[in-house]
């Protein structure tokens, strides 16, 4: 159990402060939470259960259930106060290698990932690249479910921390895995969320950088993407489409990476979204169908836009609380 501290306070490029090993934990100690966004959070230790403190390992992630959702905590030091066996590490650790200069791969991802995309440049994001060309668990002993969108082991990315599909991850195209967009080095644009009109490669199965290739949308999808990334943002079904909609579309246009749709004129938008919006009963609601404004528009089912390539029936989410305060 542990309460959120203000973000972590450090210059670039430096490790943070020192955490106590976990053997050491105990009411009151600063301790680090990976949370399904791929970033770590700094946290306060407000009580410790007697039975869960020798069962934390610096490599494992511990869960419970609580309210039939899982709860991971992920605790490690930031500053190599630990050792590791040069064959154990992922990579192996080279036997040339300098103990006083030498950074473990927690490390590197504690400083490397961030929202929109991890570092592309300098010491930390090349040697992210070259710890992300293997990842630190089995891809094939995780259980996952038939969409391939969650596994019981809640092990992701190639930081092996928890996640959830829809809010910011993409999905290899190779292997299946999802990857947390806070841990990605391809992205030019950050990630808005349920969207996964990407062509994604990992770095596992490139043996190398990642790739990405945005997929093409239409007006349906960019209608669909656009609520559902305000309904979780916002906690709300209904919008308002000049002032809600349209708005959002219009100030990240750019960022949206559109394709063809780029192009399209200011003044022309509003009618494509607008008939987009009133010609798919199947995916959106207005407001005069449920006798309120008919400015409004919202999502028949809470879900990310479906590809192309889905054959797989909408899956709805329960509403999610995403704001978290960062490390």
């Amino acid at each position: 159990f542990f309460c959120p501290l203000p973000p972590l306070q450090r210059g670039r490029g430096e490790p943070s402060p020192k955490c106590a090993p976990v053997s050491a934990r105990s009411e009151g100690d600063d301790v680090l939470a990976r949370w399904s966004d791929g970033l770590l959070y700094l946290g306060n230790v407000k009580r410790v259960s007697p039975m869960q403190r020798s069962s934390f390992t610096e490599q494992q992630l511990k869960y419970k259930y609580q309210n039939s959702r899982v709860v991971y905590f992920f605790f490690f030091p930031l500053t190599g106060r630990w050792s590791y066996h040069p064959q154990c590490h992922t990579p192996p650790i080279e036997p040339e290698a300098d103990s006083t200069s030498w950074i473990c791969r927690q490390c590197v991802f504690a400083v490397a990932t961030k929202r929109g995309g991890a570092l592309k440049r300098g010491r930390f994001a090349r040697l992210m690249q070259l710890m992300k060309l293997r990842l630190p668990y089995q891809l094939s002993s995780l259980d996952w479910d038939p969409q391939h969108l969650t596994n019981q082991q809640q092990c992701y990315c190639y930081c092996a921390g928890p996640g959830e599909w829809n809010l910011k991850m993409l999905q290899c195209g190779s292997c299946g895995q999802w990857f947390h967009e806070a841990c990605t080095q391809c992205l030019t644009k950050p990630l808005l969320y349920g969207d996964r009109f990407y062509q994604f490669q990992c770095s596992v199965c490139t043996n190398g950088p990642e790739t990405i290739q945005r997929l093409p949308m239409s007006w349906v999808d960019l209608a669909h993407l656009v609520l559902y990334h305000l309904s979780l943002c916002c906690k709300r079904k209904y919008f308002d489409f000049d002032h809600e909609i349209l708005s959002f579309a219009n100030e990240n246009w750019e960022s949206l990476l559109l394709g063809s749709l780029s192009d399209t004129p200011r003044q022309d938008r509003c009618h494509n979204l607008l008939n987009a919006l009133n010609s798919h009963k199947d995916r959106f609601v207005s407001g005069k169908e449920i006798k309120k404004k008919k400015c409004l528009f919202g999502l028949q089912v809470r879900a990310p836009p479906p590809l192309s390539s889905d054959t797989s029936p909408l899956i709805a989410d329960p509403p999610i609380n995403i704001t978290h305060r960062r490390r």
